[in-house]
């Protein structure tokens, strides 16, 4: 999933770039990158007792900066691959 940095007042977050729309500073992580973030991440946390850590503040900033779903996104965009892939009459 693309993924978008973004500072929010002193606060370093990372949301679903299908979520919100880019701003000034922001930096945008495609979906190759995310992956090797991803794998990185769980290499590190793999051994960590009780697993992954919680970011409280980090996890209610970026609810702060969802605009839309990206399921819903997903499947409109599937609706609209679909429908210009269909044969026409």
């Amino acid at each position: 999933m693309a993924v978008r940095l973004r500072t929010v007042g002193d606060v370093r977050i990372a949301l679903c770039a299908a979520e919100t729309d880019p701003m000034p500073g922001d930096v945008y992580l495609d979906d190759t990158d995310h992956y090797a973030l991803a794998a990185k991440f769980r290499l590190d946390w793999q051994d960590q007792p009780g697993g992954w850590p919680d970011y409280p503040v980090e996890w209610a900033i970026m609810a702060t900066q969802k605009l839309r779903d990206a399921e819903t996104e997903l499947n409109t965009w599937l609706d609209r691959e679909a429908a210009s892939c269909a044969p026409k009459s």
